[in-house]
């Protein structure tokens, strides 16, 4: 029942009530208690049900987690009509809408904003439409459940893609692929141009022509490049809307795509304190696929790394020198020998790339100029803990380790870079 149609009846019980004076406006009152409760029904009844309205909610098939995306809710309807719409949306969505109030037929968009990866369920869709004489309004519940896949941040991948295309990589923070001349891997011969080397001058084409040729050379392809995630203890804590783990699968879903675009051929490894999963290194798009169905159950154990496990493990399956990022968290002192211990074993054979993520909620706190005693206690734990933090990584800095410790916001463009950086040298 609308407030119109509320009304119209408390005014009808206001008459039976003024009965106590005249008898006679009881029977009146009670006729139009009826007439007007009738009225409501047929009015109610009178408006669109579940067989006049159409609905369909539009999102893509893989949502990102940590990032906004988009939902179209499109509703069709045989008559127009003024409606309340509303979504069944878990909490979990984070939705930045799910009620309006809106003529049908009509286009609705909205975000959600899911921070955990695995799957999210939004219900019906509920419209609640007025009658033709708004005395009362009927409620529809159309569609199903509708199960949302939510992975590593797929839409990072999209828009370095879209970048790409337009040569705007450095809106991303991310360097040009490469520079002229430099790799080892021949592409092409074509015409010198003043800025090149002389090494890099083809003298046998040069003759051949007549003209000064240069040789052009491109970083090697189908190199193995190997992400190894910890997910650990450690990596359950948050940095952010999102735990440590979740950026380093964002950051490390980045670095694969690109390194498969540029013809390498990328792998796995997850462990905590035991090995849990392995990708042997592959090329194609299918890679990528494989990397999200692999990642996306993943959540962090309640365990401490067994980085010795892990790597012996590692050594077992990949023998071919390969890049190996790892992406971990370090504490203390003891932990970081331990790892330390293992990046200079496997700098035997590949090239290892460690890689942390900063809390920018500890950076932010440590930085804070304190207003109680409160502030000054939280100020000084959050200095003593990056101390501790910055001393661990510089540790493993002179043992020789390589080592990108980055807020979460700048996590990915600086691993890509690095990625970049160490083909353009043909460290590999």
């Amino acid at each position: 029942m609308t407030w119109r149609g509320a009304a119209l009846l408390a005014a009808a019980i206001a008459i039976i009530a003024a009965g106590a004076a005249a008898p006679v406006l009881v029977v009146v009152g009670a006729g139009l208690v009826l007439v007007v409760a009738l009225a409501v029904v047929m009015d109610s009844h009178a408006a669109p049900g579940a067989s006049d309205i159409h609905a369909v909610r539009e999102h893509d098939d893989l949502l990102s987690v940590g990032v906004d995306n988009a939902v179209t809710l499109r509703i069709a309807t045989l008559r127009p009509a003024e409606a309340t719409v509303r979504e069944e949306l878990p909490l979990q969505a984070h939705a930045t809408a799910d009620a309006w109030r809106t003529a049908l037929p009509c286009t609705l968009h909205y975000s959600v904003h899911p921070t955990v990866r695995g799957e999210i369920h939004a219900g019906r869709t509920v419209l609640r439409i007025p009658g033709p004489l708004r005395l009362g309004w009927r409620q529809t519940a159309i569609g199903a459940d509708d199960p949302m896949r939510v992975d590593a941040d797929i839409a990072a991948v999209r828009v370095y893609e879209a970048l790409a295309r337009r040569g705007q990589l450095a809106e991303l923070g991310v360097r040009s692929m490469r520079l002229p001349s430099e790799g080892t891997e021949f592409e092409r011969v074509r015409e010198a141009a003043p800025d090149d080397s002389l090494r890099s001058i083809n003298w046998k084409a040069t003759a051949r022509t007549g003209r000064l040729m240069a040789s052009e050379l491109i970083p090697e392809r189908a190199q193995p490049v190997i992400v190894c995630v910890d997910h650990a203890r450690l990596m359950g804590i948050g940095a952010g809307e999102l735990t440590k783990l979740d950026h380093a699968l964002n950051a490390a879903l980045l670095l694969l795509h690109v390194a498969l675009r540029s013809g390498d051929r990328a792998g796995l490894q997850l462990f905590a304190d035991s090995v849990t999963a392995r990708l042997p290194p592959r090329g194609g798009a299918a890679q990528l696929r494989r990397f999200l169905d692999t990642v996306r159950p993943l959540r962090p154990a309640e365990t401490e790394a067994d980085y010795a496990r892990a790597f012996a493990d590692f050594g077992h399956w990949q023998r071919r020198r390969a890049l190996v990022v790892i992406f971990t968290d370090v504490l203390d002192a003891e932990q970081c020998d331990r790892l330390a211990r293992q990046c200079v074993h496997l700098r035997r054979q590949h090239l290892p790339l460690l890689v942390t993520v900063r809390d920018p909620a500890l950076d932010e706190a440590a930085l804070r100029e304190p207003r109680s005693s409160d502030d000054v206690y939280a100020r000084t734990v959050a200095a003593g803990v990056i101390a501790d933090r910055d001393d661990s990584l510089q540790l493993l800095r002179r043992r020789g380790v390589d080592v990108i410790d980055a807020d979460p916001r700048a996590l990915s463009p600086r691993v890509v870079n690095r990625y970049l950086e160490i083909k353009r040298r043909a460290r590999l």
